[in-house]
């Protein structure tokens, strides 16, 4: 489907989107709509492959008329060019920065990760670990963000307690917060895997994640959450939108 046949609206809808000039609330609803309808996917893929082309090509032109004017200029004149280079690096820097955006984007796998990551807050630190103070001070550090101090203490506990779901979960939300999934991925496994933990659910998701931010959903099943009426939801929704 070319330009010419996308309807007006939706044309605007979707180049709105791609400039990052769309309100938040409408930015919501488009992705809501993007989830669920595949054509709008492809259009929305379609018109940012067109946009980067029409930049390119305007880099092309900018700078042929440069080279071109340059020619042409006399002696004389050649003290006023400056200005016009000026101009013309202006509009070839604010094609570059589109173009540049558009090829160096994150894959898709990692914006969807971007886009449904929300950090575990952590516990009430008076509900922590039957008053361990170790505990508390760990999980003091992990509502701060400091994730490597809260990950030393918890690591200390979980060599004492290792079969403790509770250090595993939160030692995976701090691997995970710092972006290195694939240690966290073990640990969410081990409490995914107990249905008996108070994490069983919260666990199952945030390994769904993991496994989105490494790219290798394949390797879960489809219905890792089909019967969670709060995660399974959003699984079905990532899931509809990784392209085949």
């Amino acid at each position: 489907m070319n330009e010419a046949a996308l309807h007006k609206d939706r044309f605007e809808a979707i180049e709105a989107y791609l400039l990052g000039t769309m309100p938040p609330e409408e930015r919501h609803r488009f992705e809501q709509e993007l989830a669920a309808d595949a054509l709008l996917r492809d259009e929305v893929e379609l018109q940012g492959e067109n946009t980067l082309a029409i930049e390119l090509a305007g880099i092309t032109r900018t700078l042929q008329a440069v080279r071109e004017e340059h020619r042409e200029m006399s002696p004389a004149a050649s003290g006023k060019s400056w200005t016009i280079h000026l101009k013309y690096a202006a509009m070839v820097a604010v094609l570059m920065v589109g173009a540049v955006w558009w090829i160096a984007r994150p894959p898709e796998n990692e914006r969807l990760f971007a886009e449904y990551y929300v950090e575990d807050p952590g516990l009430p630190v008076p509900m922590s670990a039957v008053n361990d103070p170790v505990f508390q001070d760990a999980m003091v550090a992990y509502k701060l963000g400091d994730f490597a101090e809260a990950r030393n203490k918890w690591g200390d506990l979980l060599q004492r307690e290792p079969s403790n779901d509770t250090l595993r979960y939160y030692m995976a939300n701090t691997y995970l917060a710092e972006g290195d999934a694939q240690a966290a991925i073990p640990l969410y496994e081990s409490v995914a895997g107990a249905p008996g933990s108070a994490f069983h659910d919260k666990a199952r998701w945030y390994l769904f994640l993991s496994y989105l931010h490494e790219g290798r959903l394949n390797e879960l099943p489809d219905t890792m959450l089909a019967r969670d009426t709060y995660y399974g939801e959003k699984e079905r929704s990532v899931r509809s939108r990784i392209h085949p």
